[in-house]
């Protein structure tokens, strides 16, 4: 029988990042989940619990870079080396170019960018002395569309694209893959933040498989890559997102 796995999921206090946990929580598992929402990071934890997981919670920022360490740090002390890592924590806020103050652009490619990198650094740090791992990258489909009041948000996730490509050829001899998930809409909360209810599930009518993503969707995806199963694939970004943008 196969060792259970030892994960760290980032942003899993909600939407994508939850139903990942959700989805990596099988029996005998080990799962660390980071957030910046205590509660609802606490709430993940939980319901990993529930389904057989070692589950552990931890309040990081991943715009920190000692925070990350840190928290590394303590999951190898506990639980030993990562075998895998699920880089989704993201911010969003929404300004167009000409009015978006310069920290607010600063902060964002911080967290969403330099975060995704720091960590990924960290563990692979682990992973290098086990020869072997794995880390899935969250980008977004603005990285690929464009955002006309997100142009902080779709450079930061174009640049995780990039990144990914170039951590899986530095790391390919070391035995860790590193791929990159690019979700399209998704009903989570960060579309919300510009349309309701109504107007989300409508655009479900302009996508090629008939609706907009689900959480579990995009959990399943990575989920596989993580698995033995994706054991001959790297630096690649797969888009799901019902067929809304085909990559050539």
């Amino acid at each position: 029988m196969a060792a259970p796995m030892k994960i760290i999921v980032t942003g899993a206090a909600q939407g994508i990042g939850r139903a990942v946990a959700l989805r990596l929580a099988v029996r005998d598992a080990y799962l660390a989940v980071w957030d910046t929402k205590a509660e609802g990071v606490e709430d993940t934890a939980a319901l990993c619990r529930q389904q057989g997981a070692m589950a552990r919670a931890a309040v990081v920022d991943i715009g920190d870079a000692k925070q990350i360490e840190a928290a590394v740090a303590v999951f190898e002390r506990d639980w030993g080396r990562p075998d895998g890592l699920v880089n989704n924590a993201g911010i969003f806020p929404r300004a167009r170019a000409l009015d978006m103050d310069l920290a607010e652009w600063e902060q964002v490619v911080r967290v969403n960018l330099t975060g995704t990198f720091v960590c990924a650094r960290t563990v692979a740090a682990l992973m290098k002395e086990d020869g072997r791992g794995a880390i899935v990258n969250m980008a977004s489909g603005r990285a690929l569309a464009g955002a006309a009041n997100g142009a902080h948000y779709s450079a930061s996730k174009g640049g995780i694209i990039a990144l990914t490509k170039s951590l899986a050829h530095d790391w390919a001899g070391y035995g860790i893959r590193v791929n990159c998930v690019i979700p399209g809409i998704t009903d989570t909360a960060q579309p919300r933040i510009e349309m309701g209810d109504n107007e989300l599930y409508a655009m479900g009518a302009h996508i090629p498989l008939g609706r907009i993503g689900q959480p579990q969707d995009i959990a399943a995806a990575v989920a596989f890559l993580l698995s033995d199963d994706a054991a001959y694939i790297t630096g690649q970004s797969i888009a799901v997102n019902g067929g809304a943008i085909m990559i050539p």
